[in-house]
């Protein structure tokens, strides 16, 4: 008896490790992460010189500058900023926020949200209105307010300071 469950249990073992070597050779080539390399080729990525435009990089120095005690995140997805409420398709209110980023978000010691700001660029067309009316819509339904700047070289302290100064503390410069 005993020697029937022996034979009948390293049958078993046999078949597993038989149709495990057989099932490998069937499997399709995954790309390797690890080498940095995809069918022995390289990944045909680089990395990027600057992450900003000179106007967002101009930008971001005034704003870090007006704004020391809060955070600055950069291209945020709107998806991260505005989470659906429950008992709401995720396809269906999803779809139109996918791939929808904001320039800038301030938000205070605790991370959380203050003020969406968007660079508004010179060469922007009328048909990226629609899609930018949308984002507007849906952040003051969620309750966060979004400030559109138009796109400069050079941004004034006091410009900034003004438009800011309902949603964040900003302290006048020392004359």
């Amino acid at each position: 008896m005993e020697a029937v469950l022996v034979v009948f249990l390293l049958g078993g073992f046999l078949l597993v490790l038989g149709t495990t070597v057989l099932a490998s050779r069937h499997v399709p080539h995954r790309p390797s992460f690890a080498g940095l390399s995809v069918h022995g080729h390289a990944f045909p990525y680089r990395r990027r010189i600057v992450l900003f435009s000179k106007a967002e990089r101009s930008f971001y120095k005034v704003l870090r500058s007006l704004v020391p005690d809060h955070m600055i995140f950069v291209k945020v997805k709107v998806a991260d900023l505005v989470p659906l409420k429950p008992q709401h398709s995720f396809w269906e209110y999803f779809s139109p926020i996918n791939r929808k980023n904001i320039d800038f978000v301030i938000c205070d010691q605790t991370l959380a949200p203050v003020v969406a700001i968007e660079l508004d660029g010179l060469n922007q067309s009328s048909a990226q209105a629609p899609a930018a009316d949308l984002v507007n819509s849906i952040l003051a339904s969620a309750a966060l307010p979004i400030v559109h700047v138009s796109q400069k070289r050079r941004y004034l302290f006091e410009d900034l300071r003004r438009l800011l100064a309902p949603y964040v503390s900003v302290p006048r410069p020392m004359l």
